[in-house]
């Protein structure tokens, strides 16, 4: 139990600098843009990770049905940070096979981006235009083009 503590508190230690640099920038995106996904603040489409966050929330409330209709990657992404935890920090082990995982859920994430993107932009949650973006913003001819390309 010490070692796990050990290696819990280097961790935290080396990395408490970066992940208080995320938690500060989702904060104020929040705040500023109502949305934390620089994809969306940007150019107001949702990207491949949009709903991550809510479904990793449903799955750890127990609602699994809600969690894999907001995002059917949530499970598969959970279960790979637990595996990563388990090895690292209760077996004090490198992640076997972790890499490939990893680059296997991105391939996925794209795939499924696709498909859901054409099945429900703009229209159903989380995959829906968010109008107040920055290029919309700043380009008033923006939108034009989304529409001239039939994305919106």
């Amino acid at each position: 139990m010490r070692k796990i503590k050990e290696r819990i508190c280097r961790d935290i230690k080396n990395l408490w600098p970066a992940a208080a640099a995320v938690v500060v920038s989702i904060i104020l995106s929040n705040i500023i843009f109502h949305a934390f996904c620089p994809m969306v603040v940007l150019t107001g489409i949702p990207c491949p990770g949009c709903g991550m966050t809510r479904s990793l929330f449903l799955l750890l409330t127990g609602r699994v049905g809600l969690s894999v209709r907001m995002h059917p990657m949530g499970l598969p992404v959970a279960c790979i940070i637990l595996y990563f935890m388990w090895n690292r920090y209760i077996l004090g082990r490198m992640s076997k096979g972790i890499k490939f995982l990893i680059v296997l859920v991105i391939v996925l994430l794209i795939a499924l981006y696709c498909i859901r993107m054409y099945q429900f932009f703009p229209y159903r949650e989380p995959y829906v235009y968010m109008e107040d973006n920055i290029l919309a913003k700043i380009l008033p001819f923006y939108e034009q083009i989304l529409h001239s390309l039939k994305i919106l």
